[in-house]
Order: C-alpha cells, then sequence, then structure tokens
C-alpha cells in the first residue's frame, strides 16, 4: 500500500492533505480524486468551481490533478 495526497488547489490558494489515504494503485487514488471532485460539486453549488484536486505522494510528487467541475443547473 503506498500513501496518497489529495490537495485542493486554485490560483494562488492550496489546501493540503496533510494526512493522506492508503491506497494499493495510482489508479485508486485517481479514482478517489474524481470522487472528492464530485463530492465538492454537489456539496457546495458552485464555490469550488476553477479547483483541482492534485494526487501527489509521499515524496512530493505529483501524480495528476483532478478538476472540480461547475456545478450542475439543478431542476426544480
Amino acid at each position: 500500500m503506498n500513501r496518497y495526497f489529495f490537495d485542493r488547489v486554485s490560483d494562488g490558494r492550496a489546501e493540503y492533505d496533510y494526512r493522506g489515504r492508503e491506497l494499493s494503485t495510482p489508479e485508486a487514488a485517481r479514482q478517489l480524486a474524481e470522487i472528492i471532485a464530485l463530492d465538492l460539486e454537489l456539496m457546495d453549488e458552485g464555490g469550488w468551481s476553477g479547483w483541482a484536486i492534485n494526487v501527489r505522494t509521499a515524496i512530493g510528487q505529483q501524480l495528476f490533478s483532478v478538476p472540480i467541475p461547475a456545478a450542475s443547473a439543478m431542476a426544480a
């Protein structure tokens, strides 16, 4: 198992994940980053628009970035 960190970043701002999570593969980390991004989209109704989830290893190597989608318009 490897430890991956999921930082929330935008232009000039960052909220670092200091705990990380143990996962078996980089692909599992990518899948979790996508879930985190979708959860933030749904929870905050657009407040995270323009942000991304950067996934890095325990030694600080950035593996990939998953954009947080703009909040979807909800039908009434």
